[in-house]
Parts: structure tokens; sequence; C-alpha cells
């Protein structure tokens, strides 16, 4: 039964010791471990077989270095916690405080928050600060920006607690605000195409056809930049059928004008060449 349990759950990533920040890969490493551990039930069995899990989790460069460790007294090699301590030596050869104070200071601000404080805690733990929480808490105030470093400067006697409480209720609140917006930008679109839709079917029930004086554009254009209710807009397009009347009257007008001019100068003509003729056989008879 123990063996199909363990079959069941996913191993945990080998134990990186070549790249990265190796004390933190091994502090990771280790929870996942001990997590598996006691979800299939290996915790249970035998410290020998439990070491043997541990080690083909951690992969063959790990098996390499399990087998150069100096055990202080015999059977440590088949003790889990003493693996595991063994582990961490090799992966800590020597702690700099300073480095790792360097990083939690470094570490920029991520939202969400508790992904942000999690890392906090995580860095904090590795630099023996004396007074973590006031660390923590400087560190928090100083990395967020804006209004939300406002609210936590205002605050006269701040803790770690009371900050991280500040930053998640601005974080959800924020969230909110955003949440109404979007919705209320929603409708709002919504609205305004459902009004322009019903106005445009309107104008185009008015049949002003002429492209040169009205357009279906033009009069959505002034729907929109004039607001013009049912009544301005049967004004307005009456209003482009009377000019439409005035220029197809004027362009008859010009048309008959034209026609006129013409023949004015057609007959100006004839009765020139009817003259030159008449004046040419007098010439001759003469």
């Amino acid at each position: 039964m123990a063996e199909a349990l363990t079959n069941t759950f996913r191993l945990p990533p080998q134990l990186n010791v070549t790249e990265g920040n190796v004390s933190e890969n091994f502090k990771k490493w280790k929870r996942q471990v001990e997590i598996y551990l006691v979800a299939s039930g290996a915790v249970k069995k035998d410290g020998a077989v439990q070491v043997a899990i541990i080690l083909n989790c951690a992969g063959p460069n790990i098996v390499d270095i399990f087998d150069q460790i100096q055990w202080t007294e015999g059977g440590d090699e088949k003790k889990p916690d003493k693996l595991f301590e063994k582990l961490e030596a090799y992966c800590n050869p020597r702690k700099n405080e300073v480095l790792e104070s360097h990083r939690f200071w470094m570490v920029p601000y991520q939202e969400p928050f508790d992904n942000f404080l999690t890392e906090l805690r995580t860095r904090a733990n590795s630099c023996n600060f004396q007074e973590k929480d006031r660390m923590m808490r400087d560190k928090i105030i100083f990395s967020v920006t804006g209004k939300l470093q406002e609210l936590l400067l205002r605050e006269d006697k701040i803790n770690l607690d009371k900050a991280i409480k500040i930053c998640r209720a601005y974080e959800q609140s924020n969230k909110h605000v955003k949440e109404l917006r979007e919705s209320t930008n929603s409708t709002h679109t919504v609205n305004k195409v459902t009004h322009h839709d019903k106005f445009k079917r309107k104008l185009t029930n008015l049949k002003v056809k002429d492209p040169k004086l009205d357009t279906l554009n033009h009069r959505v254009k002034l729907l929109t930049t004039h607001k013009l209710t049912t009544k301005n807009v049967i004004s307005v397009a009456t209003n482009m059928k009377e000019k439409r009347k005035n220029v197809q009257h004027g362009e008859k007008h010009a048309m008959r004008a034209k026609v006129e001019t013409i023949l004015k100068l057609n007959a100006r003509k004839y009765t020139q060449s009817a003259q030159h003729k008449v004046a040419k056989k007098k010439m001759t008879a003469g």
C-alpha cells in the first residue's frame, strides 16, 4: 500500500548545487522533499529507506557527494536528519551576513504584496538581524511608492503587522476600484453604441439621398457632436432637402443660361456670315 501511495505523488526536483543561490536552492528543495516524505507515507519507513528516497530525489550529483561524506558516528548515514545536516553544510560552506543583508535590501517590490512579503521573510531569515521585524517594516515602507507610501508614513507608531495590514487593504481596494471602473466603462460603451444605432436607423429612414448634400456618416456625426434629438434631426434633414432643391434649381438655371449663351453666339456667327456673303456679292457685281 505504501509503494502505491509513493507512486501517486510528484517527485521533488533534483537539488541544484551548481547554479544560482545554492543556499536558497537547498532550503526550497528540502522543504519539498519533507512534504513528499510525509504525503507519500515514507516517514513511517526505516531510516535507510528514507535516506534512499532523499538521494533519489536529489539526483546523481548528490549521490556522489553522499559517497564522500565523513560521518561522525556509525549509522549516521542511515538517518535522514543527519543527511540533511550534511547537505546543508555542503550548500552553506560559510555564511556571509553582509552579502545576505545586501540581497535583502535589494529585493524589488512586486505585486501581489504577499509574494513580496514571502520573499522578504526568506531573505531576512538568512541575515541574522537582531530586530528582524523592524528591518522588514522599513524595507516595506522604502520599497512601496506613491499613495501607499504616504499612508504608511502618516502612522506615528507603525509596526510590521500594521504595515502589512495597510498594504493588503490598499492593494485590495485598488482591485475593487479597478473592477468598478471597468464595469462602468463597459456599460457606458454599450449604452453609447445602442444610442448611436438607434438614431442611425432613424436617419436612414429620412431618405435624404443626395451624397453631395447629405451622407449617413454626416448625419451620424451631427448626432454625436451636437446631440440632436429626433425633432432636430427631422429639421436638419428638411433643410437639407430644401438645399438640394435649391441646388437642383440652380443647376437647371445655369444649364438654361449656358444654352442661351451658346444660341446667342451661334446666332451672332450666323448673322456675321450672312452679312459677309452679301458684301462679297456686291463687290463681285460691281
